[in-house]
């Protein structure tokens, strides 16, 4: 069966540097996520380790810090390798779905399970062994999103992994919302069965990871592309996460403290949130405008020389003939074809010819004006639209020829610099388009061009001829 071809434009394509800072990331994040997990898991197994550890470890239950560990080896062996070690993460992630299940099963039926407490006994625990639902959904969800995790899946099968990865996102912020609110309801179902602060770490670092991972496929690939729309999204991400629990926990942390009432703190935390937001669409449009900018000046820049390139000597060139028009002010044309490129490209090499068409680039950048239109047109052709006086634009191009003068008789030149030259002007009250000057102009330099050639061809055969007469 024949696969369509899919065209990928380059605002979607992706930073690669961008991918591989997010990839160390995760690594980090799973080597943090790992060993928290793993203390916990010991101190279970090997009960004089608990002496060591500060109050409230328990909490995280030994089935929560084994899924921990497991799902963390299932992220690092389902990157990028053999499908063996792809298989063997699927695996780990359905054992972690196993044990989740089998906690959400004796949450809604009100039964225990050998399941919860065959690694430690917990008898302290009115639910000995049970990790609280949140966190048992968490891995739930994230234990499938493992298992059906294919790099070649159908396009439904993806759509499915970035639902689950944005609601693992979700679980994560809901929990941390109800730690920082002191929401009990969602953090667990009583004290010793809920979410421990340590567990939650670890889901926040799984939840990252995951989402690093997912964006190498489907929707957040948007994260780390090369396009204004993923720019624009990696600046708004951080500030759509944290703006809310920053005001709000502001507002929430004042009554608490008996700073200020309920009602004043409400009010305030309204007004600085429409503020922020304020704020933050500001900042964001002065982003989106700097972008576009950028992106503007790229698309209209030749990027060999840095000058203008064909599209943007035509945009500011009719712009600039508009206005002189306008103002009854001529416009003037120089139309240049640099001499013996080829021969510079096919006897020392493409990147002497590269510097050739650099240093003449930069010698018109010099001589004209910052208001002249200075561009490359071409391979070895380059247009200038100067709105100088005459007199003031043989004076640039004297200068342009002792520049030229000094340039080739620097030490260890391996090439000359000369042109070819076509220049036409504009009538004040003329109705010549702009396209009608510029192919006026090269068709002058190419006309002094032939009739320099057979000059030059003239006095070769005079030469020869003279040459051949002498005795």
């Amino acid at each position: 069966m024949s696969q369509a071809h899919v065209k990928i434009t380059p605002a979607e394509q992706p930073d690669t540097r961008l991918i591989h800072g997010l990839v160390w990331a995760k690594n980090l994040a799973l080597l943090i996520s790992a060993p928290i997990a793993f203390v916990t898991f010991l101190a279970w197994v090997i009960p004089v380790l608990a002496i060591e550890l500060p109050d409230g470890w328990s909490l995280m239950k030994a089935n929560t810090a084994l899924v921990t560990l497991l799902s963390a080896l299932s992220l690092v062996l389902l990157s990028p390798g053999k499908e063996r070690r792809r298989l063997s993460g699927r695996v780990l992630a359905l054992l972690v779905f196993v044990i989740a299940a089998t906690a959400l099963l004796a949450h809604g039926t009100g039964h225990s399970y050998s399941l919860e407490t065959w690694l430690a006994a917990d008898p302290l625990s009115e639910h000995p062994g049970r990790m609280s639902a949140q966190t048992a959904t968490f891995f739930l969800l994230l234990a499938s999103a493992l298992v059906l995790d294919m790099p070649q899946g159908p396009k439904w099968c993806s759509r499915i992994l970035d639902g689950v990865t944005l609601l693992l996102l979700v679980i994560v912020l809901v929990i941390m919302a109800g730690y920082l609110f002191g929401a009990l309801n969602l953090v667990g179902q009583s004290l010793q069965v809920r979410t421990a602060p340590q567990t939650l770490i670890g889901m926040t670092l799984l939840a990252f990871s995951l989402f690093v991972h997912r964006t190498q496929a489907g929707c957040f690939a948007v994260f780390v592309g090369r396009g204004l729309g993923s720019r624009i999204a990696r600046t708004a991400l951080p500030l759509a996460v944290l703006l809310p629990f920053l005001v709000i926990g502001g507002g929430a942390y004042s009554t608490l403290s008996g700073w200020m009432s309920i009602p004043f703190a409400a009010a305030l935390v309204i007004s600085m949130t429409s503020l922020l937001l304020f704020v933050f669409v500001v900042l964001m449009a002065r982003r989106i405008n700097e972008l576009e900018r950028e992106l503007r000046e790229l698309s209209l820049t030749d990027e060999l020389t840095k000058v203008y390139n064909r599209r943007g000597f035509y945009l500011f060139g009719e712009h600039a003939l508009y206005e002189g028009q306008t103002a009854e002010m001529p416009l003037t044309i120089l139309y240049f074809d640099l001499d013996g490129l080829k021969s510079v490209n096919d006897t020392l090499g493409h990147d002497a010819g590269s510097q050739l068409v650099q240093d003449f680039a930069y010698l018109l950048l010099i001589t004209f004006r910052r208001s002249d239109v200075v561009a490359r047109v071409g391979g070895d052709e380059f247009a200038v639209v100067a709105r100088e006086p005459e007199p003031e634009i043989l004076l640039a191009l004297k200068r342009l020829n002792a520049a030229i003068v000094v340039e080739n008789e620097k030490p260890g030149r391996r090439y000359r610099i000369s042109y070819s030259m076509g220049s036409v002007t504009s009538q004040v009250s003329g109705e010549e388009t702009f396209d009608e000057l510029v192919a006026r102009a090269d068709a002058l330099m190419y006309e002094r061009k032939r009739i320099r050639k057979a000059s030059e061809a003239l006095e070769v055969i005079v030469s020869d001829e003279i040459s051949s007469s002498m005795p």
